[in-house]
């Protein structure tokens, strides 16, 4: 068998001819996520989901705070927070500390958002908010190894959200329904005061990242008439093809923010104005109209994501207790399988595309035939035994020492064999 290259480029000579670079490892930039991607990621990692929620209730408490000092607009803590959960995601080990994870998120938001901050200014907010008795300057050495961190954190955040800036706002959604149902009413500023920090507490689950920003909104305005009893007939009332979702995509992440709100709702900006005993009964009314509707939990849900636990599973300890400590140096994540470049595409089809044309271009065809080829055959040994024996060498010319297996030697006694210069000639 032998590759057939002269039928694929028509010459014999193509067979010196390398195939080409590798391909490399192509990834493709997508913006919505699964609950099971999720919960697999934690299953193969071996990760415990109740410490990973912690990490991330801090981590966005993080951008939060620093954001307020800041005085950066919202959609700048929304693409942070969209980049932190996703390179947690990507990098859930403990090889970076949640705070310098979150830092370096909010510094890539400031860039994509274009409300550009140095990477010294939010370390000095930062630092201020955490020692508000020794405030400092964004010209104070302490920045200058965290600085470097930060920068070099920002790249691998980048390749953990495949270059994908794409972010939910659902405040802008959020503002068009209240507007249409309820009007210039004059319950209109408490209610939207509320249903705005909903959308903030929201980014501190993955529901931005499950969902669009229409069904965030959705959920969000449904959500804040049940809790203040507000216009609830009006919002029920509210189809959710209307708003570009559906009954299944608004029942789950209504029930992720509620998991929130019973779980962690200290660390949220909603939970201590309400009584905990609300989010109880409002989450048994959402799990019985999931029940009557025959609706799944979770879109697109198996029976082995049963068997794998949540990705916001109740915890032990307070999301505010200290986290385990983190690297502060700058790790660099291992290459492809192939060891060659790193390609980040957006169109899906276009990478499956040139990943087929990579293959029909290196793959080698091959041939198989049968030849018969005649082969003499040897005489047998006893017939051989009879032929006259050749003429024989000359004596002195074959192996061993002096003068050979065979030879002749003048010197040789079989009296005195073990001592050859008596007699003289010989070997000596």
């Amino acid at each position: 068998m032998a590759p057939n290259h002269a039928a694929k480029n028509g010459t014999a000579e193509s067979q010196a001819l390398p195939a080409g670079p590798p391909l490399g490892t192509i990834k493709v930039g997508h913006q919505f996520i699964l609950e099971s991607h999720i919960r697999r990621t934690f299953a193969e990692k071996r990760l415990d989901a109740a410490r990973e929620a912690n990490y991330r209730l801090q981590g966005v408490q993080v951008i939060e705070t620093t954001r307020e000092a800041l005085l950066l607009p919202v959609k700048t803590y929304n693409a942070a927070c969209t980049f932190y959960h996703r390179f947690r995601l990507e990098h859930p080990t403990p090889d970076y500390n949640h705070t310098e994870a979150a830092l370096a998120s909010l510094f890539v938001a400031c860039k994509v958002e274009d409300t550009l901050k140095k990477s010294r200014e939010i370390l000095c907010a930062h630092h201020n908010l955490k020692t508000p008795d020794h405030q400092t300057t964004q010209d104070d050495k302490i920045f200058d190894a965290p600085s470097k961190v930060i920068i070099g954190l920002e790249r691998y955040i980048v390749e953990a959200i495949n270059f994908d800036f794409r972010v939910r706002y659902p405040q802008k959604v959020l503002a068009k329904i209240i507007k249409k149902v309820l009007g210039h009413n004059s319950i209109v500023p408490s209610f939207f005061a509320v249903a705005f920090k909903m959308s903030i507490d929201i980014y501190k689950t993955y529901a931005p990242l499950k969902h669009s920003s229409a069904t965030c909104a959705f959920v969000i305005v449904q959500l804040t008439s049940l809790l203040t009893n507000t216009a609830v007939d009006k919002f029920q009332a509210l189809d959710p093809l209307d708003w570009h979702t559906d009954e299944q995509s608004v029942t789950e992440v209504m029930l992720d923010l509620l998991d929130l709100y019973t779980q962690h709702g200290k660390a949220t900006k909603v939970g201590p104005k309400f009584d905990l005993q609300v989010f109880i009964d409002t989450q048994i009314t959402v799990n019985r109209h999931m029940d009557r509707g025959s609706l799944s939990r979770y879109m697109r849900q198996c029976r082995d994501c049963d068997t794998i636990p949540s990705a916001l599973t109740p915890s032990t300890g307070s999301p505010n207790t200290p986290s385990a400590p983190g690297s502060s140096a700058v790790k660099r994540g291992t290459k492809g399988v192939e060891g060659g470049t790193t390609r980040f595409v957006f169109d899906a089809d276009q990478a499956a595309s040139e990943k087929q044309a990579y293959n029909d271009y290196t793959k080698d065809s091959w041939e198989e035939w049968e030849e018969e080829i005649e082969e003499p055959v040897s005489e047998p040994r006893e017939e051989r035994r009879n032929e006259p024996r050749g003429p024989r060498g000359p004596r002195g010319h074959g192996h061993g020492r002096g003068h050979g297996r065979g030879g002749f030697d003048p010197g040789w006694n079989p009296r005195n064999r073990h001592d050859r210069r008596r007699r003289g000639g010989g070997f000596y």
